[in-house]
């Protein structure tokens, strides 16, 4: 609420303004954003030496211009980059 006030050009104490919420009994938000967490590799994780050795999946989703929900399962082989599986689905 303090950097709203700054914004509209108002000088006040951030002390005061929190004195102001605790005296109208309005909760303060104290919590911190939640960041994500990157993916951790594996060591024993070894690069694909053939063809279908290794296959990898992934969903991808989107929206079409009706509105509807469209989802696409992916498989694809890491060493040739081939893909047998494109699956696409509403739900």
């Amino acid at each position: 609420m303090h950097i709203v006030l700054q914004r509209e050009g108002r000088v006040i104490n951030q002390k005061k303004v929190r004195r102001i919420y605790n005296e109208l009994a309005l909760q303060l938000r104290n919590k911190t954003p939640k960041r994500r967490v990157k993916a951790k590799l594996r060591d024993d994780r070894q690069p694909a030496t053939r063809p279908n050795e290794t296959w990898a999946m992934d969903f991808f989703h989107d929206q079409l211009a009706t509105g509807r929900k469209i989802r696409v399962l992916t498989v694809v082989d890491t060493f040739s980059r081939f893909s047998p599986v494109v699956d696409p689905r509403f739900s």
